[in-house]
């Protein structure tokens, strides 16, 4: 009893099953045909006339909001203008 065994088992359950729910598909449809059979005899057919679907408006794009493009000051931070770093400078010496 191998593999190719509980293949035949598994597609003899299957068509079982199908069958199965074959049948209740068509009993179902048939006591259904028989109550809406009696009831669509007593209406009598009328059209319908056809209606235009009325027209949709265009669909309106919204523009994305874009953040502001960052400034060299956020980045970098402030510059400073007033108070320069002092340089080393070289003093005079008297030479005499």
């Amino acid at each position: 009893m191998g593999k190719q065994y509980n293949k035949l088992i598994k597609r003899r359950r299957r068509t079982a099953y199908l069958a199965r729910q074959k049948a209740a598909i068509l009993t179902e449809k048939s006591t259904a045909v028989k109550k809406s059979s009696k009831a669509t005899a007593a209406k009598p057919a009328t059209r319908k006339a056809a209606t235009k679907a009325a027209s949709k408006p265009a669909p309106k794009v919204a523009k994305k909001e874009v953040a502001e493009k960052a400034k060299p000051d956020d980045v970098l931070g402030p510059e400073v203008v007033g108070a320069d770093i002092p340089a080393e400078k070289p003093e005079k010496t008297p030479e005499s």
